[in-house]
């Protein structure tokens, strides 16, 4: 009978470190800024390839992309998904705004854009669904106003943690 309840103490301590790893991860997943967005393949394709599939989020957060890629730093024209998704992989931040957004909120983009010389590009981008989104590799956040503690709340969390390390 002895053993009998060893065994039953040892499940219930398995059962109760199991839990509490459950529970440390959800909560550890829940202090993430933004949104987990499942991760495509990140495959090179060729401009003029049609594209293999849909992306999961907009804008993008992984998939499809070409061999090239974009620059760090502020852009005032749209880039294509696909040479920005690029970025993406290498651990890079990709600020988007609506063209048609308050001058200011542009500005302060631009600004707080502009203090990161590496792993950051931002871009009007006119098929965003929110006027601000932060895409990193697999996680999105969207909003509607500048929030400064937000988005470098995002870049420090995600800055250089995509799947290919590049300096």
């Amino acid at each position: 009978m002895k053993k009998f309840f060893k065994w039953v103490l040892w499940f219930l301590i398995l059962g109760a470190v199991l839990w509490g790893l459950y529970v440390w991860a959800k909560k550890a997943e829940a202090d993430k800024p933004g949104e987990a967005i499942p991760v495509q393949p990140a495959e090179h394709i060729n401009p003029s390839d049609p594209l293999p599939g849909l992306y999961l989020s907009n804008p993008p957060t992984s998939g499809w992309h070409y061999g090239e890629t974009v620059e760090w730093g502020l852009y005032d024209k749209e880039l294509t998904d696909q040479y920005v998704i690029h970025i993406l992989e290498h651990g890079g931040i990709w600020i988007t705004y609506q063209p048609d957004v308050p001058a200011e909120l542009a500005e302060n983009l631009k600004r707080l854009a502009g203090e990161y010389k590496r792993k950051v590009v931002l871009s009007p981008r006119a098929a965003n669904d929110s006027p601000i989104a932060l895409a990193a590799w697999g996680r999105l956040d969207k909003f509607d106003y500048f929030d400064e503690a937000r988005i470098k709340k995002f870049i420090k969390a995600y800055k250089d943690k995509g799947p290919e390390f590049v300096p």
